[in-house]
C-alpha cells in the first residue's frame, strides 16, 4: 500500500466513522420510546370552552347539550 493510498483510507475512516455513529445515534433517537411525563392536569376552562360547540342564533340554547 503506497503512503498516498494509507491518508486516503485513514482520511475515509475519519469521515465514514462519525458518520455512522451520527446514524446511530439518530434511529435510536427517533425509536424510542417518549419518557414518562409528569401527570396530566384536568383541563382547564379554556380547553373545555373550546369543545363546547357554540350555539345558533337561531336555535335555542341547551344548557345540557353543552355541558352545563
Amino acid at each position: 500500500m503506497t503512503p498516498l493510498q494509507s491518508w486516503a483510507l485513514l482520511v475515509l475512516v475519519l469521515v465514514i466513522g462519525p458518520c455512522i455513529l451520527w446514524l446511530a445515534y439518530e434511529i435510536k433517537v427517533r425509536t424510542r420510546t417518549p419518557a414518562r411525563g409528569a401527570p396530566r392536569q384536568q383541563p382547564g376552562v379554556r380547553k373545555s370552552a373550546v369543545r363546547i360547540r357554540a350555539h345558533q342564533p337561531d336555535e335555542p340554547y341547551d344548557h345540557e347539550k353543552h355541558g352545563l
